[in-house]
């Protein structure tokens, strides 16, 4: 029984679904067309710093993302396998966008709920397992008690820490959780490894459930026909609105996606998009060249000529 119990211990990390937080995306650059990862998207605000530290005790260590770099870089994995790659902006909780490759072939699932969140943001030491947030909080609280952070500090608390770090369930008011990379575009492991909250962003239901899902279906099922590939990213425009007064959890003007469909080689064939409002009224609009499409995101996103989604699609 002691043996048994061990080797369940053992195999537990490999069978789990992680996030690995690092400074680039080396390890999940087969996420992205030629490997080479979305450029000049330079528009992540500064990870939120704590206004009131008198009397901590050992803030650098015990503060929640202290000092951490925003965006983080998170590869999103499922055992020892690499599934996809998410840009998160840790100033506003929400990813900029993730990058995936689809499955063309394999018959969609959506397996399980979103649950997980990532103990790496809280702590770059903690583990790389994503976890849901009673296995978040009982690692905050191991972390705690190893490095003398003591919880009368309210700043402390395993529930402030986490919510200091990321979005939580209860953040997102009328909105929906939002995929970026739906499940929908995957099966088994690959659609439970999109089940975590730095994968979603708030969204209009309407529009969720309405336009943007059947587009999200259009791309499965009509758009990636006589691709051998499809490598995909999806992102949101952030806006100057927020859930709440509180403003810890920024509401996009927008959700967009690309694609670029190539052949068994890599060739590209085509490459085309979609952009539409966060509204419920909102429409969405496709187009047919991700040329077209990055023209219309800079001038929404700020930001200069050096954005490239694909490099050379």
């Amino acid at each position: 029984m002691v043996t048994l119990s061990l080797l369940s211990l053992c195999l537990l990390p490999l069978l789990a679904v992680r996030g690995e937080v690092a400074p680039n995306f080396d390890n999940c650059k087969d996420s992205f067309f030629k490997k080479t990862p979305v450029s000049g998207l330079n528009i992540a605000l500064p990870t939120p710093i704590e206004p009131d530290t008198q009397g901590l005790e050992n803030p650098e260590k015990c503060l929640s993302a202290y000092s951490a770099a925003s965006p983080a870089y998170i590869c999103q994995r499922n055992g020892n396998h690499y599934y996809f790659a998410t840009l998160y902006d840790r100033g506003r909780r929400i990813p900029l966008y993730s990058a995936y490759e689809m499955d063309i072939k394999g018959v969609p699932g959506r397996e399980g709920s979103i649950v997980y969140y990532e103990p790496q943001l809280v702590h770059p030491d903690l583990t790389i397992q994503q976890m849901d947030k009673k296995g978040s909080l009982s690692e905050i609280k191991k972390y705690n008690q190893n490095n003398g952070c003591s919880e009368r500090s309210p700043q402390y608390r395993q529930n402030y820490k986490l919510g200091w770090s990321q979005a939580l369930d209860d953040n997102f008011g009328s909105y929906d959780r939002g995929h970026l990379n739906p499940a929908g575009h995957h099966k088994e492991d690959a659609s439970k490894v999109t089940m975590t909250h730095t994968n979603v962003a708030p969204q209009d239901r309407r529009m969720n459930n309405g336009p943007w899902n059947r587009y999200e279906t259009r791309l499965k099922d009509v758009l990636s026909a006589g691709c051998s590939k499809m490598y995909v990213v999806t992102g949101v425009v952030p806006s100057s609105m927020w859930v709440d007064q509180n403003q810890r959890v920024n509401v996009p003007s927008h959700y967009w996606n690309a694609y670029c469909c190539t052949d068994n080689n890599d060739k590209p064939l085509k490459s085309g998009g979609a952009l539409g409002p966060n509204t419920a009224q909102g429409v969405v609009t496709e187009y047919t060249s991700v040329t077209v499409l990055e023209t219309e995101l800079r001038g929404l996103l700020n930001v200069d000529n050096n954005f490239n989604i694909f490099n050379g699609c």
